[in-house]
């Protein structure tokens, strides 16, 4: 092992767990081959099960409990971080800052790729913590969703093109609680969209936690733009045992050829059932300019998946992904799928 104490930099030999991200070094520098497998979700710790998906951190000054925040979620790609709390006597030391970055880096350890919360449409307090620490305004009502993207490749790629960039959040109009979060480049036209899927709070969503379902991206003045999407049927108390149908559509609106691969990325429990062939999860497209393309498959929920464990929780779905990738980018879709959830065992 290897370190340099000044800029805390720890060379280290690599582990099982290490492969993906490892992979991921070789796709951002120009991928050439579909990868042989697909991503996996890390698989939760003893004492993230036992806790039933929740986690709470504190902070301590002089031996007193100063402040606490809480981390619920229970398979990637959304956490959310609840009530954040800290004692009127021990403020302006930080500690806001301190635990919502704490919770913002054991979602990272858990695998999770986005954060979200909710807070009062006029607590000016909380937005400016939360604006200060790179989270973002989405869906609102009686209560207002902020979310903080800690793992979206195309997204820091995005910034780094473009450092002055324009964000807003709008709601797509004909279709309820889907809302667009969109950046756009101060003086070009380049955009990347994101399609927000869920209510601005648990009382408004019908139990479906957030999702990404949609991507348009656009750079080089519209030399390369493309567009992804996944949806599912609209089922509701899916139980083990149950099929799901899902569909990747994708649109090439620039003016070169783009080609790349999707892989699911399944929580464990949940498999694809079709089509049959499709062993490795991965699907490989290719799109001339104005050309578009559907992939249907079928997934199906385990007759021995738990779903017992959503009890325990604000949202009572299970999230499933996709990733696409193309010529060293990568951006994540995922969908909600509403669970029966009784009460376990």
């Amino acid at each position: 092992m290897d370190s340099c104490n000044d800029a805390h930099i720890v060379i280290r030999p690599g582990t099982d767990r290490d492969s993906f991200e490892a992979r991921q070094v070789q796709w951002a520098v120009g991928w050439k081959d579909a990868p042989e497998q697909h991503r996996w979700w890390p698989v939760p710790d003893t004492d993230w099960v036992e806790s039933h998906y929740f986690k709470e951190i504190v902070a301590e000054v002089d031996g007193v409990i100063a402040g606490r925040i809480g981390l619920e979620a229970y398979v990637p790609p959304f956490a959310e971080l609840v009530n954040l709390c800290v004692r009127q006597d021990y403020r302006r030391l930080g500690l806001g800052e301190k635990l919502t970055q704490a919770g913002q880096q054991e979602a990272a350890r858990l695998g999770f790729s986005a954060l979200f919360l909710q807070t009062e449409i006029d607590n000016t307090g909380a937005h400016r913590l939360y604006s200060g620490e790179g989270w973002v305004p989405t869906a609102h009502g009686k209560m207002l969703r902020m979310v903080k993207l800690i793992d979206y490749p195309l997204l820091a790629a995005y910034k780094r093109i473009h450092p002055l960039n324009q964000y807003h959040c709008t709601p797509v109009p004909g279709h309820e609680r889907v809302w667009n979060m969109e950046w756009h480049a101060y003086v070009t036209d380049d955009f990347l969209r994101l399609r927000l899927e869920s209510g601005a709070s648990q009382s408004d969503s019908d139990g479906l936690a957030p999702v990404i379902s949609g991507c348009e991206w656009s750079v080089g003045e519209g030399d390369r733009s493309l567009a992804f999407a996944l949806d599912s049927e609209k089922l509701l108390d899916i139980e083990p045992g149950h099929h799901v149908e899902l569909t990747i559509t994708a649109e090439n609106r620039g003016r070169r050829a783009e080609s790349g691969v999707f892989q699911a990325v399944l929580p464990p429990g949940v498999r694809i059932s079709g089509p049959a062939s499709n062993i490795t999860r991965t699907f490989s497209w290719e799109l001339a300019p104005g050309e578009a393309m559907e992939q249907p498959f079928t997934i199906q929920i385990e007759k021995t998946f738990d779903a017992g464990a959503l009890w325990h929780l604000n949202y009572t779905s299970l999230p499933v992904s996709v990733e696409a990738y193309w010529q060293g980018h990568r951006a994540l879709l995922s969908t909600a799928l509403q669970m029966a959830a009784p009460p376990p065992e």
